[in-house]
């Protein structure tokens, strides 16, 4: 893998429109190329003229897409939760762990989660078999907690693991007043031997890795898209100042749907709000009239601003 690349903004920007044609556009100059929707309001199939399908699809020789099914790795994290917390807490018997997940799938945060690990899986699953990776992402909220979930698993973990290590401690100085039967024959008392230590250690592993993934400018490329109202530019300016509290930054502005309203660029409060982008590059994509979704311009929209992304 060469680049991976994000497409972020506002619901209705354009988002899909241009991560398709960024896609379509490399997949022509004969290079391997990615590109999934992790927004669950799917486009990208639509966009592309294709029929909806689980899994990827070929498109073309070089061209591979899904629409990634966010429910179904819901399911799969929940799975693989429950049959982790019987290996780690088999001594737990008396715990119905089925009932608590049953609560657990509706919790805050699931979904942002099992997104995260189809993010992971995907790309840890392409990377070694395309060039580049191109994704199109849910509206400004749910993007950004995913973005932050690396780093706020990280601040977890750093407090789980010192939770976990003065247990362990506990359970080490029972044994050596009691014995063994102070604790049970099959508890672990040292990180070595123990189950949840070692997944928290794992947890912690694979987070950095996104989190270096995600932070890494010469590889991950933020595209951020926004039309030319107050809303969507407003919008903008808070997803870089968000980014930026975790050392992200966005690598490319485009401006898309240009002209689709001239008097609104007259407007003194949306030009300060322009101006507070000049220090990123930005490309500018016209709004075509005569097409309501301009597949036949998706060679001259990827074209537009693929040489900002790869220089």
């Amino acid at each position: 893998m060469k680049k991976l690349f994000f497409f972020l903004g506002k619901g209705g920007v354009g988002k899909t429109t241009l991560a398709g044609s960024l896609a379509v556009y490399l997949s022509k100059c004969l290079s391997k190329v990615f590109i999934a929707s992790i927004d669950p309001a799917h486009n990208l199939f639509d966009f592309l003229g294709v029929s909806a399908k689980s899994g990827p699809i070929e498109i073309s020789d070089n061209f591979i897409a899904e629409e990634i099914d966010v429910d179904l790795y819901v399911k799969k994290l929940l799975k693989e939760s429950t049959q982790k917390m019987k290996k780690n807490y088999h001594y737990l018997q008396m715990i119905n762990l089925e009932n608590m997940f049953d609560v657990l799938k509706h919790s805050p945060g699931m979904e942002e989660y099992a997104m995260l690990c189809a993010l992971e899986e995907l790309i840890d699953t392409w990377k070694s078999q395309v060039d580049y990776i191109v994704i199109d992402t849910p509206p400004t909220g749910l993007m950004l907690k995913i973005f932050f979930l690396p780093k706020t698993t990280l601040l977890w973990i750093e407090k789980l693991k010192k939770f976990r290590k003065k247990i362990l401690e506990r359970r080490s100085q029972l044994v050596h007043i009691k014995g063994k039967q102070g604790v049970g024959e099959d508890v672990a008392c040292c990180e070595e031997e123990d189950r949840v230590f070692k997944e928290l250690e794992n947890q912690e592993k694979r987070s950095k890795e996104i989190l270096d993934i995600f932070s890494n400018p010469e590889i991950c490329k933020k595209i951020l898209v926004v039309n030319y109202d107050e809303l969507s530019l407003r919008e903008g300016i808070k997803i870089i100042n968000e980014l930026a509290q975790i050392d992200i930054s966005i690598d490319l502005l485009v401006c898309n749907k240009k002209g689709i309203t001239d008097s609104i660029l007259s407007d003194n409060d949306v030009e300060n709000i322009v101006d507070k982008f000049k220090s990123i590059k930005k490309v500018e994509i016209p709004f075509y009239r005569d097409y309501v979704t301009p597949r036949n311009k998706m060679i001259e929209i990827g074209k537009a601003f693929v040489k900002e992304l790869l220089c």
